[in-house]
């Protein structure tokens, strides 16, 4: 059918990728990617109940499942994560995309049990670790793993990244989920309370591949061109970081010496893993560079920038994601050379601090 050779999007997603969706709920999710696709031929939308647990329990299942099998998606009942690879419809099939949105194992004694509670914990982090360890036998070469999760305390707790890592998957990228982004979708419990909505606050969709192809000096993704992240070759390797390191630092060096006396040095980057790990303010360290503030940045305050990549496909944009803007001042001599003071005026933000939180003021440093 001519149908086939157009492509459909939504957020992430497109209809020419083959996509698992795992713990569907009333599913909900799937039905909101079918029907931006029009089409589902290329989904798989799985869930742990059976079909008398899915009319129990939730309102809208049946008549979802019914949408999504006249849309051509395969719908499979009684699917566990922890054994999913081995299913029999699922054994030899491998995907572009395999999406869980906010793994959850149940509450151990009533709705109203602490998340905190560490037993609960403990089989949260059961439920994710075998859920990865199965995924990431499934995916194609170029597949990722999607997992949405809450960020704040106590799912902070879960180790998610920790545990893809544990089982040889690689975190290239994160980015806030909004509900907003899935019209249909409705966010369920699935465990006593199953068919009410949760809040779900500050969320992140953690995204994973498989780490292959290493080297002495780190590891490259076997990816295409279509990825946010095309023709980086492994964000988060060894190389790669101290290839980023370097960039920063002879940056960090070359400016500090063109800097008035009252002069800042500002660089605004990502702060969410693997980001962080660039150590921008302790490479400004030591080149006598001093964090004086530290904000968050928006593309809204800049009316006119287009972020580009740079690399690869460099006229496209990138989600810029959790950022801040870092500013720096240089260090002067006090009269006395055990100590330091920032050449500052009465005019800046900053003016008049002599370190509102850098590591180096428990000790002094000298240029």
């Amino acid at each position: 059918m001519e149908v086939f050779s157009f492509e459909r999007q939504i957020k992430h997603y497109s209809s020419y990728q083959k996509i698992l969706l795992v713990g569907e709920g009333d599913f909900s999710f799937a039905v909101c990617l079918a029907r931006a696709f029009g089409l589902a031929v290329n989904m798989f939308a799985t869930s742990l109940d059976s079909r008398e647990s899915l009319m129990l329990n939730y309102s809208k299942a049946m008549s979802n499942v019914m949408e999504l099998e006249a849309r051509g998606c395969k719908v499979l009942l009684e699917v566990d994560v922890h054994s999913m690879s081995q299913h029999p419809f699922l054994v030899s099939e491998r995907f572009d995309r395999i999406i869980y949105n906010f793994p959850h194992v149940g509450y151990l004694h009533s709705p109203f049990s602490a998340e905190c509670n560490r037993f609960q914990n403990r089989f949260h982090q059961d439920l994710i670790r075998g859920f990865l360890q199965n995924a990431s036998e499934m995916l194609t070469a170029i597949g990722e793993i999607h997992v949405t999760h809450k960020t704040t305390f106590p799912f902070s707790e879960q180790k998610i990244v920790e545990f893809a890592q544990g089982v040889g998957l690689y975190l290239v990228h994160e980015e806030h989920f909004s509900l907003l982004d899935y019209p249909a979708y409705e966010n369920k419990r699935g465990a006593w309370i199953c068919d009410q909505p949760f809040p779900v606050g500050m969320c992140i969709t953690f995204k994973f591949t498989k780490q292959h192809g290493y080297t002495t000096s780190g590891f490259n993704l076997g990816i295409t061109a279509s990825g946010p992240w095309s023709g980086y070759s492994g964000i988060i390797s060894p190389h790669m970081q101290w290839s980023h390191q370097n960039l920063v630092w002879a940056y960090f060096k070359s400016a500090r010496e063109m800097l008035t006396e009252t002069g800042e040095v500002h660089v605004t980057h990502k702060t969410t893993f693997p980001f962080s790990e660039w150590k921008i303010v302790e490479l400004a360290h030591e080149v006598g560079l001093y964090l004086v503030a530290e904000e968050p940045f928006s593309l809204w305050d800049y009316p006119g920038y287009e972020n580009k990549r740079g690399d690869g496909l460099c006229d496209q944009t990138f989600p810029v994601g959790m950022c801040s803007t870092f500013k720096f001042a240089k260090l002067f001599y006090h009269s006395s050379p055990s100590c330091f003071h920032l050449g500052i005026t009465a005019s800046g933000p900053w003016s008049g601090y002599s370190g509102i939180n850098g590591p180096r003021m428990e000790r002094p440093f000298c240029i």
